[in-house]
């Protein structure tokens, strides 16, 4: 005769159960040690490193702008930020001592705090790598180019500053924002060429950069997609020939920069040439310069704003301010 398991016995295998097929997620890019060991967090860096922390980071440096507001949104703090020219600085981080300059960071000062993290931003710091081992600091490298990004980075700073559930509500609150802007875009296409310039050259931006992505976020037809990337896998070199036989709706422009040496630089390489002239875009007078608080480096929390900007640019009349 079959004798039936008490109710008491089949709730708990029912909720063993529950708990092993819980286990068996994707593993999170930081997790956070429940077991009772040591370690206050692992972490996979951007550049494939595992990276312990023991304890929370009480001081921590950031070597570019884009993080810093990242970090202050979680409930972070940073002991040492690069300089900035852009007013891209949280004001709660204005009085943080500074490091020198995102591209030009002074290692004796980043020492001299005596950092327990290090944030570095990939593609720009992989040379302060072997200084930081040196002086035994702990860091991670960290991409900072797309919209998943910035979602990715506030969770994963949010697990940093101790604070992982106020990393998960400022991200599901920003992608709320973008993902009701989006949805209120017309549908028709636009296509656009992105050129970036310096006072040395002029190169067109691919769809991974930071003003190609956006693009790629607003669904605009980017004539460089699919260009072999030149010495910068950002971007690939520019030739009117090819801009001409495209013929954006649009073009936009991002500098890096004096703004009389950059325009300079572009009368030369690319409006003295009668064929530019030509171009449906400069004839409609749509060749707008972007704004490198927003476009230069990652706009981190001003992400929405960088969307709305491009949009408002694409879509005249469509976007109502702050949406």
């Amino acid at each position: 005769m079959k004798t039936k398991m008490p109710v008491w016995r089949m709730f708990t295998v029912f909720i063993l159960l529950a708990v092993l097929l819980a286990g068996c997620g994707k593993a999170p890019a930081a997790s956070q040690d429940s077991s009772g060991g040591k370690a206050f967090l692992t972490i996979k860096d951007d550049s494939g490193r595992d990276v312990v922390l023991e304890h929370k980071p009480e001081k921590i440096v950031v070597l570019s702008p884009s993080f810093l507001d990242v970090l202050y949104a979680v409930g972070g703090k940073a002991v040492g930020r690069p300089s900035s020219k852009n007013g891209d600085i949280p004001a709660a981080a204005q009085q943080v001592t500074e490091i020198g300059y995102v591209y030009n960071i002074n290692m004796e000062q980043v020492a001299a705090l005596q950092p327990d993290l290090v944030i570095a931003y990939q593609g720009i710091h992989e040379k302060l790598i072997p200084l930081l081992e040196s002086n035994h600091i702990p860091y991670i490298m960290v991409r900072l180019k797309t919209y998943q990004d910035i979602l990715d980075k506030l969770k994963l700073f949010g697990a940093i500053a101790g604070t992982p559930q106020k990393g998960e509500e400022v991200a599901a609150q920003m992608d709320g924002r973008v993902q009701k802007l989006l949805g209120s875009l017309p549908k028709q296409p636009v296509k656009v060429a992105i050129l970036h310039t310096t006072a040395k050259s002029v190169t067109v931006e691919l769809e991974n950069s930071i003003a190609g992505n956006v693009a790629k976020e607003l669904k605009l037809t980017n004539i460089a997609a699919g260009t072999m990337a030149g010495a910068d896998p950002d971007s690939a070199p520019f030739s009117l020939e090819k801009l001409v036989e495209a013929n954006p709706d649009m073009i936009m422009v991002t500098t890096m920069g004096q703004t009389a040496e950059i325009e300079k630089r572009m009368r030369a390489d690319v409006e003295s040439n009668p064929a530019w002239a030509g171009l449906t875009a400069v004839k409609q007078h749509k060749v707008y310069y972007l704004p490198q608080e927003l476009f230069l480096l990652h706009p981190g929390l001003k992400y929405p704003e960088a969307i709305e900007y491009m949009a408002k640019l694409a879509y005249p009349g469509a976007v109502q301010n702050g949406q």
